[in-house]
């Protein structure tokens, strides 16, 4: 029998991977626009979404996914696996890590065992992959768990919005509120740790945010992982990689595009950086 399950949510980005290439089970969260209730990354694709976003008048709303998708999700694993590892989108972003929390207490808490990332995107991506790779090792879940939680301190997400709106139209403006008032037309530089947003700087202009970004990120020292987030900017987000691979000293930067659940609180234009920081 396989020793360890990994779970994830649709918030993770993978990139340059896939997660079905490491088994990992991706449960979705939700958009709610008017009547409809799309499955992040199912029922809408990304560009199907941004496209709507840029358009449409009504303002989507995100769901965690229900208590009992979660329920169904471990008992199905738990009959072919021993133990579970979840590992979700940071508590202080969405309900999906205390959905995840209370599922598991109902099904089987000591075999299912659920973490809190305290990040999202391309950076929760790698701890689902990490976990998976480490199972492929015969690691138990303890010793997951705690190489999970060794890494989330070195996690970082620089990044750039076009506008502060869907933030803050969204409740997910955290501690960037300081940028809020009259401040909603300059180019906000944010950073993404201790599990919500923090602000960073003010930039006037695109092209200046997104340099300062790389700068930023390259100030950081010596990288374990590295790659571009994006949302509905492909070209820009290629160009980007390019000189984040130049500034770093590395042959390339894998590119992910933020799914439609994140993307209705950053909305479309985003560019950043995630990196996981050498020990």
């Amino acid at each position: 029998m396989p020793g360890v399950a990994v779970v994830t949510d649709s918030t993770a980005d993978f990139a340059g991977t896939e997660p079905a290439e490491f088994a990992i089970t991706v449960v979705p969260l939700t958009v709610n626009w008017g009547k409809d209730v799309l499955r992040d990354r199912i029922d809408v694709t990304t560009s199907e979404f941004y496209e709507r976003l840029r358009t449409d008048r009504e303002i989507p709303r995100t769901a965690a996914p229900p208590l009992g998708i979660f329920e169904e999700v471990y008992r199905n694993l738990l009959e072919q696996y021993d133990a579970v590892v979840s590992v979700h989108i940071s508590a202080k972003l969405s309900a999906t890590y205390s959905v995840a929390t209370t599922a598991a207490r109902n099904v089987d808490e000591g075999r299912v065992h659920v973490v809190d990332s305290a990040t999202t995107t391309v950076t929760l991506g790698w701890l689902a992959q990490a976990a998976a790779e480490l199972e492929r090792d015969d690691a138990p879940a303890e010793a997951i768990v705690r190489k999970l939680r060794d890494m989330i301190p070195r996690l970082r997400i620089y990044l750039t919005l076009d506008t502060l709106e869907y933030l803050q139209r969204g409740g997910r403006i955290g501690r960037a509120e300081a940028f809020l008032g009259g401040l909603l037309s300059v180019k906000p530089i944010l950073e993404c740790h201790d599990g919500e947003i923090h602000p960073v700087e003010r930039v006037r202009t695109r092209a200046a945010a997104i340099r300062r970004v790389a700068e930023i990120t390259q100030q950081l020292g010596r990288k374990e992982r590295i790659a571009i987030a994006h949302s509905d900017c492909e070209e820009e987000a290629r160009a980007f990689a390019a000189e984040v691979a130049r500034r770093e000293s590395i042959p390339s930067v894998p590119i992910a595009e933020l799914g439609s659940v994140v993307g209705t609180h950053t909305g479309p234009g985003v560019l950043g950086i995630g990196c996981l920081l050498a020990e």
